[in-house]
């Protein structure tokens, strides 16, 4: 097949509007502070401490701004020292926008952070099974000394800033949290502790004093959600073959740079002294973790700085050593000693800078070259891209070669001869690269793989580098060095059988078929079931008396046959909002809108959101979890391409052009992989005014004229305007910006906020673009529904199941649950419950809880029917025959309104509402949504 050629006039045309006229989204924009501190070092001060005058303290309150006025005689970089208090119960840090006379200096100064400090109870707490758990924590609400320090903890050093000679203004905005500032100084780089360590001593160790604390208790932290871990490992302490006891600090919360811990120990004598922990960094594969050791708040020299915790899979012990490996003592007076281990991210601060203004570079390049052939790679046509962008050629390798840089210098990070695990993925990219370079004729028709070096690569590395977890088991001052890990085998082989055969017989939240308590079955993992078996234990039974089993769900699918075997138990959590349906039309789940004070538990969960679980007037289930959608943005991105965030469907689908000119584009969640259901197929016919029933239960809506246009305009969002039609993972494309705004879920919402180190603060939410009506209002209908809870009608506990539904919905429980989830497992356990008044309460972002809020007025479901299945299919089948295979629409919903009526007929007369060609009985009414959501 002969190739086509572009000639001369057309190459040199392309290449003037990619020069002059094509606006190229840089993300680098912004000097980063690396960058900046080294331009501005020359003018670091040198003075004394300078003490700013407040005339009273300066309270910031949340999302509000304040302003404080600094007078300097000299220019130059100065440290902003802080004595200040945070007295709001948020587990969330204070985040703050610092803008220095109108300018933001640096991109860190987005989003400083201002830390508190935690204390959990040590107490020994045991759930009914005889297992240790987590204990409370509480918020030291105590004033903090601290320096200015940016959110990535990328940066050992405090933060500096550049202010001119005379007066200056430092412009604090509040993203999230409250501070009262008492105290401000400014100081000079010899007042830094971090930045002028003494070298390493040389004493006398002499003694034989040892000294010990447990690594799962410390006395204070930084970050609530560290915690507290059980491993069945007899190499730490304490251990028990068959209960649960907490015997580690958990590398599951203990992981992000700048986390913090601190122990006290008693020396018992003047004298020299190692430290030593008895630890397992098992996070980065070959490679170190690396700590900041502070003894009484002081590094005491400068092997306790970074120092490097190796990787093993197995508990090891680790004296505090310096590079050629001999132990380092340190002088401690008698006394209560305080020691604090911080996470350090500045050693491999460097591979993630470089990492990610590749990952820019790379992105840039990507978009000029689809500028240039289109946003579909043509295998049959030849372009030498040197020749309308030259130096592409070269600068495949110049990537690969500051990749085998980086590589490099993990190498020597990691104290080895071969490149680590943790950082593998360099390798990959650069012989990526090499070999697009060594085929650079056919680059043209595989530039795409530009792409999935950033989104499969480079973008997991940098989500991976910043998880660097360490679990300590013990902290020890010894004067004696440690002799080897004495595991005797034999008590290794008795508790590995002890620990086996008791596995047949526990039965730590089983089923229990022989217990008169109240039987709850929750379909969720073992971490939310502890929390709410403890808080049961703690705060239901003592004020009603009723004993609670909670169990972890077998499998929610077979709840009806678990009811048709009569083994159902009286009360089930967390089951998904299509199966309370399929249950109550069964007969087997209570109907709860016929209990006491329904009516007013229903008014804490947003309109519309028990539809699908209702049937005529009564209601099978209670709201739970709430699933909702927003849309996401790049402020980044928009901003450079001069675009605003849409407020309708019109106007997103008018800034297609702008984007697809950058060879980007947007996102509706119909391009998700696999089956579109009603949460994605609804929100546009409910929206464009359709629906999927008529008043006659016998025949579907879905070829009504109304609902084919509804149809018709999702469609067109793929056909004529070219969405993409299919989206492996809107996360990843959001990450690596060739998707930079969409409609999307809770579910992406939290891997974005917790799984995207390398976009925090680029991007938002805000009200899913919509469809005005007549009025000019904008219909934002979205779907909310998620998990649910109900009530099985063989329960002879019906009204003790009602009391505990009462109280497990209530907004004070759902805010507790929602707290404790999160500060015992980690900031990623974002409770998304379904009660308003709890979410308001709860630690999401203030500005994303406020959007979310605002969409929840929009909620809207389709109703469940006996045949509701078929029409979800067949909406799904109309989607994928017009959008994927080019079929007419108007067809396709003539022949799926016949499947669906038939396949209803079928329905009604298994479940005795129609036979001997008339209903027998009526079909409950259906009540679609046809209203506006209220202002």
């Amino acid at each position: 097949m002969k190739k086509t050629v572009i000639n001369a006039s057309a190459r040199l045309l392309i290449g003037f509007l990619i020069l002059f006229f094509i606006p190229v989204v840089s993300a680098t924009e912004e000097s980063d502070y690396h960058h900046f501190y080294q331009e501005q070092s020359a003018l670091l001060y040198q003075g004394d401490e300078i003490v700013v005058s407040l005339e009273s303290a300066i309270y910031v309150e949340n999302q509000e701004s304040v302003t404080i006025s600094v007078v300097v005689e000299e220019e130059g970089m100065y440290y902003p020292f802080f004595t200040y208090l945070i007295e709001s119960d948020s587990v969330l840090p204070t985040q703050m926008h610092l803008q220095v006379n109108d300018s933001l200096q640096f991109k860190e100064l987005n989003n400083v952070i201002f830390r508190s400090n935690w204390q959990r109870s040590s107490e020994t707490v045991t759930d009914r099974y005889g297992n240790e758990i987590v204990g409370e924590i509480t918020k030291l609400k105590e004033a903090i000394n601290s320096y200015l320090y940016d959110s990535t903890g990328l940066y050992d050093r405090p933060l500096a800033i550049y202010l001119k000679k005379g007066e200056n203004k430092l412009h604090f905005t509040s993203l999230e949290g409250e501070l009262t500032i008492s105290e401000l100084q400014l100081h000079s780089e010899k007042s830094l502790n971090i930045l002028n360590i003494e070298k390493d001593q040389v004493g006398e160790v002499a003694g034989t004093n040892k000294v010990s604390a447990q690594g799962e208790f410390p006395v204070e932290q930084n970050a609530s959600s560290i915690r507290p871990g059980a491993i069945f490992d007899s190499s730490v302490t304490p251990y028990d073959p068959k209960k649960r006891v907490l015997n580690i600090l958990d590398s599951a919360s203990f992981y992000s740079n700048g986390d913090s811990v601190t122990y006290e120990l008693v020396i018992p004598e003047d004298g020299y002294y190692y430290l030593s922990l008895h630890y397992r960094q098992d996070s980065r594969i070959d490679f170190p973790v690396f700590l900041n050791i502070y003894i009484d708040g002081k590094i005491p020299s400068e092997s306790f700085f970074r120092q490097p915790m190796p990787y093993t899979t197995k508990f090891a012990h680790k004296t505090i050593s310096n590079k050629e490996e001999q132990m380092i003592p340190i002088y401690l007076e008698s006394g209560a000693r305080k020691v604090t281990f911080e996470i350090s991210g500045e050693p491999s601060a460097a591979i993630f800078r470089g990492v990610t203004t590749i990952i820019s570079e790379i992105q840039e390049l990507s978009l000029q070259i689809t500028d240039l052939l289109g946003g579909t790679v043509d295998r049959n046509r030849d372009v030498n891209i040197e020749e309308y962008l030259p130096g592409t050629k070269d600068q495949l390798v110049n990537w690969a070669n500051e990749l085998a840089e980086l590589g490099e210098y993990a190498t020597d990070l990691a104290g080895g001869n071969r490149l680590p695990g943790a950082y593998s993925q360099l390798a990959i990219a650069e012989r990526q690269l090499l070999e697009l370079e060594k085929d650079y004729r056919y680059f043209a028709n595989r530039y795409d793989e530009l792409t999935s070096i950033v989104t499969a690569n480079l973008s997991t590395l940098l989500q991976e580098s910043v998880r660097t977890g360490l679990s300590i088991d013990e902290i020890t001052f010894h004067q004696e060095a440690l002799g080897k890990q004495r595991n005797s085998v034999i008590l290794a082989i008795r508790n590995f059988f002890t620990r086996f055969f008791h596995s047949f017989t526990n039965d730590d939240y089983e089923v229990r078929r022989d217990s008169a308590n109240l039987q709850v079955w929750v379909n969720r993992p073992r971490q939310y079931v502890e929390v709410l078996q403890q808080m049961i234990d703690q705060q239901f039974t003592p004020t009603t008396g009723i004993q609670v089993d909670i169990s972890i769900m077998p499998d929610e699918n077979k709840l009806i046959l678990v009811n048709a075997s009569g083994t159902s138990p009286d009360v089930a959590l967390s089951v998904n909002s299509s199966l309370p349906f399929d249950m109550g039309i069964r007969n087997a789940l209570v109907d709860l809108s016929a209990m006491d004070d329904f009516d007013l538990l229903m008014e804490s969960f947003p309109d519309n959101i028990a539809t699908p679980y209702t049937i005529g007037d009564s209601v099978y289930a209670l709201p739970e979890t709430m699933n909702f959608y927003v849309m996401f943005y790049r402020r980044d991105i928009l901003d450079a391409l001069g675009l605003t965030v849409p407020d309708t469907l019109e106007e997103l689908v008018n800034m297609l052009p702008a984007l697809s000119q950058q060879g980007m584009s947007a996102f509706y969640p119909t391009a998700i992989n696999g089956y579109k259901g009603f949460p994605v197929t609804m929100p546009i016919v409910y929206q464009y005014g359709g629906s999927f029933y008529t008043d006659d239960i016998r025949r579907t809506g879905i070829n009504q004229e109304q609902t084919i246009q509804s149809l018709r305009y999702l469609t067109d969002l793929f056909t004529i305007y070219n969405l993409p039609k299919e989206v492996p993972s809107f996360y990843q494309q959001f990450r690596d910006g060739s998707i930079p705004i969409g409609v999307s879920d809770y579910n992406t919402y939290n891997m974005i906020l917790n799984a995207a180190p390398e976009i925090s603060n680029l991007w938002d939410i805000a009200l899913i673009p919509g469809i005005p009506d007549e009025e000019g209002t904008v219909r934002r209908y979205s779907s909310g529904a998620a998990e649910t809870s109900v009530v099985f009608k063989s329960s002879d506990r019906k009204e003790d199941s009602w009391e505990f539904l009462q109280w497990w919905h209530s907004a004070e429980t759902q805010v507790a649950f929602g707290i404790e989830l999160q500060t015992t497992n980690g900031k990623e356990y974002i409770w998304n419950t379904a009660n308003i008044e709890a979410f308001e309460q709860l630690p999401f972002i203030t500005k994303h809880k406020q959007v979310i809020l605002e969409q929840t007025k929009w909620n809207a479901e389709v109703p469940r029917s006996v045949s509701s299945y078929m029409i979800e299919r067949e909406v799904n089948a109309i989607y994928n025959g017009v959008v994927i295979d080019g079929k007419n629409l108007r067809r396709l919903t003539d022949r799926s309104a016949k499947i669906i009526d038939r396949e209803t007929m079928r329905k009604l007369e298994e479940f005795g509402f129609y036979s001997n060609n008339e209903m027998q009985k009526p079909y409950p009414s259906i009540a679609e949504v046809t209203h506006d959501a209220e202002d």
